[in-house]
């Protein structure tokens, strides 16, 4: 829906921007100087994950960031808990699924520097393998760039080698 709504803002007029903005307020969503810059920063952690740029990745991660992941809650707390997953993840080569967050609204704090962000992920690999979901994410600025604080992931489909056998304890 993000990717949309910028071609649709840049390629078809006043109109439909109205119109989504009027769609978009009334999920209590906004475009701000904030989203904006959200969005940018989402941007750059999705071409990071792409190319496998860890340093572009530790750039956007608050230094006490919290990870949950989608499928069994796993939690990966700090930035180099999370780089080391990454690393890992990239170790991969090719054959890694490719994720990317998409954001469906970006809501600012209107008494502190900060945002939540919610959206749909999607991780895909060359040989069909995929996982899919949404996400919930808090930013804050901090040292003048907003950088992610937490996210928390919640596994909705899956296909192939991606869909984990169900733990007993599972429903």
């Amino acid at each position: 829906m993000y990717r949309h709504n910028r071609f649709f803002r840049t390629h078809l007029g006043i109109g439909i921007l109205l119109a989504g903005a009027l769609s978009t307020a009334a999920l209590g969503c906004e475009t701000s100087p904030v989203t904006v810059a959200i969005e940018q920063q989402r941007d750059t952690f999705n071409e990071a994950i792409r190319t496998a740029d860890i340093e572009a990745i530790a750039a956007v991660l608050a230094e006490d960031v919290v990870l949950v992941a989608g499928t069994h809650s796993d939690q990966f707390l700090g930035r180099e808990a999370q780089l080391a997953v990454w690393r890992q993840e990239f170790e991969q080569g090719d054959a890694r699924l490719i994720y990317v967050r998409t954001p469906t609204c970006i809501t600012g704090s209107s008494i502190m520097p900060m945002a939540v962000e919610t959206g749909r992920w999607r991780g895909k690999d060359p040989a069909g393998n995929h996982a899919a979901g949404r996400y919930n994410a808090k930013w804050r600025l901090i040292g003048g760039a907003w950088r992610l604080e937490a996210e928390v992931f919640m596994t909705e489909e899956c296909g192939g080698e991606s869909c984990p056998q169900a733990a007993e304890d599972d429903p």
